[in-house]
């Protein structure tokens, strides 16, 4: 009899660790992690428009991906701020972006916002102002703390602009 009702005791214990619990989560408040990425794009862009490439890699996580156009793939924290700082010794650099939409995951443990980019930079043959735009894709983790942040941020710049046809 005691032999029995440790082999349904242990059977009990393997039926609950093979279960996800998915029946025993709350449920993700997925409007609220929207909220949170977008308030944090504002920060983010007030970041950008300070001019402090700290400030700005603070929005990522130490292990993130950055993928800029025409540059190579800026892999953690380190690389992601010199990236940046090479960018802000441009006196004509800005970069403003916004998310036109964000997915989280129903399990709220990954998000993607899409969005697009107006960055401004000197033009190398005549220092004027140059200004590109384009489309970007950020997936965001949360870290330890539940603060929301980047781990891959990959843009692609939009069609040039074309010369008008001739007549």
């Amino acid at each position: 009899m005691f032999v029995r009702a440790v082999v349904l005791a242990c059977l009990g214990a393997l039926l609950l660790a093979a279960c996800d619990g998915a029946e025993h989560r709350r449920p993700v408040d997925t409007a609220k992690i929207v909220d949170a990425i977008k308030t944090d794009e504002v920060h983010w862009n007030a970041d950008y428009k300070s001019g402090d490439a700290a400030r700005v890699t603070a929005h990522y996580a130490p292990d993130a991906v950055a993928m800029y156009p025409g540059y190579p793939a800026a892999v953690g924290t380190a690389a992601i701020k010199a990236a940046n700082e090479q960018g802000f010794a441009d006196p004509k650099y800005g970069l403003a972006f916004s998310s036109d939409r964000v997915e989280v995951a129903a399990s709220g443990d990954l998000a993607v916002a899409h969005g697009t980019y107006k960055e401004t930079t000197t033009d190398p043959k005549t220092s004027a102002p140059a200004v590109a735009t384009g489309s970007y894709v950020t997936v965001y983790k949360p870290d330890a703390a539940g603060v929301w942040k980047a781990v891959w941020d990959i843009n692609t710049p939009g069609a040039p602009a074309r010369e008008p046809a001739a007549r």
